[in-house]
């Protein structure tokens, strides 16, 4: 079996690693090149989601706790729940003891970990293939052809704009940071751990290997949820097919492997369990869960699966195949595993925002099933099939690539340029000197909103993250919205442009639905039951915020109290509101930024 080869050597793999990590680092290239010497460390996005894990994972290389939420500051006074973020530690504790150790910032271990999990990512695919194969031509070139066509066949970036989907990723979706970017390759190590354990001759080397497998699991459990139980689906999908179809005779041996594996996992889940038990209430709203048992046959992984069987099943009847080979019960697990993680619910009644499968695991594991199938039935491909392959997937790659260029530059200039702005706040105080409460930030600019996390400890009156970090109900975002808009000086005209999305601040043409009526009424993908916002709706949710404006008082401002004011120095817009609250320290210059003291007038 190609297992038992020798293994070649890995000369073309590492260049098909190269070539990922470079497409990985094109944001960040393009970021360099065109700030130049007015580069300032910030990082170029490459989700839209990022800014909350760059933030969190300043607050723990800065020594805060592990349930924390940057954007509030809700830490610094009180003991929090248990959150997404707070039990998912692997990636996030890995990332923050390194940063601290090498001393670097939080954006700088971003702009590491995007070349380093590309690379990993890659390593790891092309071990796995190469395994499974024994052919290094194929390995390699399935590593460009799976990791560059994952955005894809999850329907995003190019494909999802010539759909006009509802779009959520640029880039390649495994690289967003740090989730999954930083564990992405574990879930393949622990298919191919698993793989080794399975067909080591040695009773003492399976058990090995089986620990080994298992250790992984854990680790992915306290990863990522989307990593874990798609790992998890997967093992009990090839146990089942390991034992039906006992490919090398040894049934008894490959239950053992599969018996290990299973009581490390389950270890790892007591735990794990214990954690969730305690997590913040306003979570299951934040994730999304609905009740269902309704099938969920027509995503693209789950297509390719199920062509990837069915082409399988006509070269078995044909007798071009054979059940014996231990690559089939492995092909066929992955070829399924779409299947089974899209459709649980038929069983459990429950699913949970079932689109994190399809744009950050289920997709690569149907390619991966794709250059198994290869594998089995071509046994001798022509090289120039597999560089045609490699070319094209390349320049998809490097399309999908360009498209969160395009999406987040200007919004990536915009942070770069307020960085010293923000590192000069974090040498400030972190609570306010009025009554010791968690300092408060404000900026119109809400680019300054998400990254000031980031680089600083203080808080943010917009609160962007409260609902993920359980310290805000869907009222509480509101008000604090409602707030962030009455200081930046909007009326209900400006309101209405945010819903029409008529505004120049993509971001909160977004938050604003979010915060008003909550993010699962402003993204169709995170239900099932999706009900758009309605016009009346929205006339409501302005007249609420005009009589919001008309009756804020001393109390409203003491609620929610400033301590920094952040304005463009060549544009400061409409202080006016600010001015009547709060007194303003003399403006103190930082780049093109001013920054201010702010305290309450008595």
């Amino acid at each position: 079996m190609a297992s038992d080869r020798r293994l070649p050597k890995w000369k073309l793999g590492i260049w098909s690693c190269i070539a990922i990590v470079l497409l990985s680092l094109v944001p960040q290239i393009n970021l360099w090149v065109k700030r130049g010497v007015n580069w300032q460390g910030a990082y170029a996005t490459l989700h839209g989601d990022e800014f909350l894990y760059s933030g969190y994972l300043n607050a723990l290389i800065e020594g805060r706790s592990r349930r924390n939420d940057p954007f509030t500051g809700s830490d610094l006074k009180k003991s929090l729940p248990e959150t997404t973020f707070s039990i998912q530690v692997v990636p996030s504790f890995a990332i923050s003891s390194l940063a601290r150790a090498f001393r670097v910032s939080a954006s700088t271990a971003f702009i590491m970990l995007a070349a380093v999990s590309a690379l990993l990512a890659a390593l790891s695919v092309f071990w796995l293939l190469l395994m499974i194969t024994g052919d290094e031509r194929l390995a390699a070139t399935g590593v460009i052809f799976v990791l560059c066509l994952g955005t894809f066949v999850a329907e995003q970036g190019l494909l999802g704009l010539i759909l006009n989907r509802d779009l959520l990723i640029f880039g390649f979706p495994f690289l967003r940071r740090y989730q999954p970017a930083a564990v992405f390759f574990l879930f393949f190590l622990f298919t191919g751990l698993v793989w080794r354990a399975l067909m080591v001759e040695s009773k003492r080397s399976a058990l090995q290997w089986s620990t080994l497998a298992g250790i992984t699991s854990a680790l992915l459990v306290f990863s990522y949820l989307y990593l874990w139980t798609a790992a998890l689906a997967w093992l009990g999908c090839l146990a089942v097919l390991w034992v039906l179809l006992n490919p090398r005779g040894n049934r008894s041996d490959a239950l053992r492997v599969f018996v290990v594996i299973g009581i490390l996992t389950g270890l790892s889940l007591i735990p794990y369990g214990y954690l969730v038990s305690h997590r913040a209430h306003t979570l299951d709203s934040a994730q999304t869960i609905t009740a269902t048992h309704a099938p969920d046959l027509l995503r693209f992984p789950e297509i390719i699966g199920i062509v990837v069987v069915a082409l399988f099943g006509i070269a078995w009847s044909k007798g071009k195949v054979v059940l014996n080979d231990p690559r089939v019960p492995l092909l066929l697990g992955f070829a399924l595993l779409p299947a089974i993680v899209f459709n649980q619910q038929i069983l459990t009644g429950r699913s949970m925002q079932p689109f994190h499968f399809e744009d950050f695991i289920a997709n690569y594991v149907s390619l991966v099933s794709v250059v198994m199938l290869v594998n089995i039935l071509w046994k001798n491909i022509p090289k120039r099939v597999l560089v045609w392959t490699a070319a094209l997937s390349l320049l998809v790659g490097v399309i999908e690539m360009d498209l969160p260029v395009r999406a987040y530059y200007q919004a990536d200039s915009v942070k770069d340029e307020a960085v010293p702005v923000m590192k000069r706040l974090s040498q400030l105080p972190s609570r306010d000197p009025g009554d010791g409460s968690t300092a408060l930030v404000f900026s119109s600019r809400s680019e300054i909103m998400l990254t000031l996390p980031t680089w600083a400890q203080q808080g943010t009156l917009l609160g962007i993250g409260s609902l993920d970090f359980g310290t805000a109900t869907h009222s509480e975002r509101k008000d604090l919205f409602f707030a962030y808009l009455y200081f930046s000086g909007a009326d209900t005209k400006y309101l209405r442009e945010l819903f029409d999305g008529k505004s120049d601040d993509s971001f909160l043409k977004y938050y604003v639905r979010s915060a008003i009526f909550g993010h699962e009424r402003a993204l169709p993908s995170l239900s099932s039951h999706f009900q758009p916002i309605q016009p009346p709706e929205i006339e409501r949710a302005i007249k609420e915020f005009e009589h919001y404006s008309q009756v804020f008082s001393q109390q409203e401002a003491l609620q929610n109290r400033l301590t920094y004011l952040i304005t463009r120095a060549d544009n400061e817009g409409d202080l006016s509101r600010v001015d009547r609250w709060y007194q303003r320290s003399s403006a103190e210059r930082v780049g093109p930024y001013n920054l201010y003291r702010l305290s309450l007038r008595s």
